[in-house]
């Protein structure tokens, strides 16, 4: 599961992300959606500790992420993320692009039917 909890985020005087709270549960798949330049790769990054986090709390499977004493090598390799643009790793499909992360786990998700009907 992962939870963030009134998490913000500046780029200097920028605020990127305003407290933002959120729960994906244990399966679910989850698209995060918006305009160009709204913190949607911010947002992700923050989650796998790629990027700090200047307020609020971010737990993945009970971990806190923007704990100082959390190991996050070994929180990123349960954590696995698909980058949009192609040129991180221009020689993998979609599909192989996963294996890089959580492997297994990823690619099953992506295999999934991925929009629900409401």
């Amino acid at each position: 599961m992962i939870t963030l909890k009134n998490v913000s985020k500046w780029y200097g005087h920028f605020q990127v992300l305003t407290d933002c709270s959120t729960e994906v549960k244990k399966g679910e798949v989850v698209v995060v959606c918006g305009p160009s330049g709204s913190g949607k790769s911010t947002l992700i990054k923050t989650v796998n500790g790629l990027e700090p986090v200047q307020q609020g709390e971010i737990t993945v499977d009970g971990i806190v992420v923007n704990d100082k004493k959390t190991d996050l090598a070994k929180l990123r390799s349960r954590v696995g993320m698909v980058f949009q643009h192609f040129e991180l790793f221009p020689h993998l499909s979609i599909i192989e692009k996963p294996d890089s992360g959580a492997g297994e786990k990823c690619l099953n998700a992506i295999k999934r039917p991925l929009v629900k009907k409401h």
